[in-house]
């Protein structure tokens, strides 16, 4: 479906209000902060809660421990739906969105408001879908961003992978998890998946992906998506700034699988995979290699393509209707 009217008129301001927002080159977010849960962007009908996981106590598969980061303590915010008769849930009776946001690994959080909105939506799908015979919970960890050297590749990895470690440890069965993300967050929820697939770790039961920047280099676009240029959000300068930053002086290449997950050599273990991407989005390429990769192994995977819309559409209100479709599919995916 074309964008409607009000949704044309909403992109000029849109564009104007990311392309003029600056990450904080230099300087990082205290850890404190970064555990801090505000009550003013968490919706009514949502219960937060957050806790934090010890640092990652494992060496990260397929990378040489000198390249390694500092392992730190990470925060994780827990939301589920506010009931009027709630009742215990075991951990191990519980769906889970394990959620990593994106941001380009230079910003976001996942108590901003707009993701807190997203949980909503998707839980709220899953009420529905589900009943109250089945608790649902979207966990999300706040990994370290790449403002700063010692923030760079790997250490959001190390921290996601901390994070998953632990919501295991805390009775969360791996058959009832889905790994998601969008756009930086997306290519970490499939490296994640690989991480765990390469270390002997539980595997999630399914990836989610919006709009993933799985391939963090930009040499190449398809002209699909150099098409996009006057159509996007943000500019193609944004996302190669986003990506040299990412990966630093680490001397690490674009395209390795563990900086570009659509490059990853995908076995026939690899779970079932949703894909959702906006034809507007320059970042589609991504999504095309990755469901290119999975289709050639005949793994389960579907991409979903929403015309005209550009990437971020999941985070602005204007896009509501197209939330809430996303929203819906997600929750079939993890209920499926």
């Amino acid at each position: 479906m074309p964008l409607t009217e009000e949704q044309r008129r909403a992109l000029p301001e849109l564009r104007t209000f990311f392309t003029s927002a600056e990450a904080p080159m230099g300087s990082s977010m205290p850890f404190d902060k970064r555990a801090h849960l505000p009550t003013a962007d968490i919706p009514d009908n949502l219960i937060a809660r957050g806790e934090i996981a010890p640092p990652l106590s494992t060496l990260l598969p397929l990378l040489d421990p000198s390249a390694l980061k500092k392992p730190e303590r990470v925060p994780i915010f827990f939301y589920s739906l506010r009931s009027e008769n709630p009742t215990p849930s075991a951990p191990e009776d519980t769906k889970v969105i394990f959620y990593v946001h994106g941001g380009g690994n230079l910003a976001s959080h996942p108590t901003d408001v707009q993701y807190t909105t997203l949980f909503a939506a998707m839980l709220r799908a899953l009420a529905t879908d589900a009943g109250d015979s089945v608790p649902c919970i979207v966990i999300a960890p706040c990994y370290r961003l790449a403002t700063v050297a010692e923030n760079t590749f790997p250490a959001a990895l190390q921290d996601v992978l901390a994070a998953y470690d632990f919501v295991i440890s805390q009775g969360y069965k791996p058959s009832n998890i889905t790994v998601a993300g969008d756009s930086a967050g997306g290519n970490h929820a499939v490296v994640l998946t690989h991480l765990a697939l390469q270390s002997n770790r539980p595997l999630p039961n399914g990836v989610v992906a919006i709009a993933p920047a799985s391939i963090q280099t930009y040499d190449n676009l398809s002209e699909r998506a150099k098409a996009q240029a006057g159509n996007d959000l943000l500019t193609l300068s944004m996302y190669q700034f986003a990506a040299t930053a990412y990966i630093g002086n680490t001397g690490f290449s674009p395209i390795d699988p563990l900086v570009s997950g659509s490059f990853i050599n995908f076995t026939k273990s690899w779970p079932k995979t949703l894909i959702l991407i906006g034809t507007a989005d320059q970042l589609i390429d991504a999504s095309i290699e990755l469901e290119k990769r999975l289709v050639a192994l005949k793994r389960p995977v579907e991409l979903v393509e929403y015309d005209e819309r550009p990437h971020g559409w999941w985070l602005a209100s204007v896009f509501a209707e197209e939330i809430q479709d996303a929203a819906q599919r997600v929750s079939r995916f993890v209920l499926g």
